[in-house]
């Protein structure tokens, strides 16, 4: 553990006080929750995606794919109609 010194104005310290107080905490633990509060939440994982991490070249090959049969294959026609 690492041991840091703050300089807070008194009108922060006590407040900081007050809260820690009324949470029944020590303003280190209201610093710990604070910041654990603030910190980004992890970006979960797209199974699908992850299954290609270590196959980039793959992945590529997938997406170009992909695009030449859009561009082949349209949803739709250029009158607004659907394909049979």
């Amino acid at each position: 553990m690492e041991t840091i010194e703050l300089h807070l104005d008194e009108q922060t310290i006590e407040w900081a006080r007050k809260l820690a107080a009324s949470r029944r905490m020590t303003i280190e633990e209201l610093l710990r929750e604070t910041l654990s509060q603030l910190a980004p939440a992890p970006k979960p994982e797209d199974p699908i995606l992850g299954m290609f991490a270590d196959e980039p070249d793959l992945l590529d090959e997938i997406v170009e794919e992909a695009m030449q049969a859009r561009e082949r294959d349209p949803f739709r026609l250029n009158d607004g109609q659907s394909t049979p």
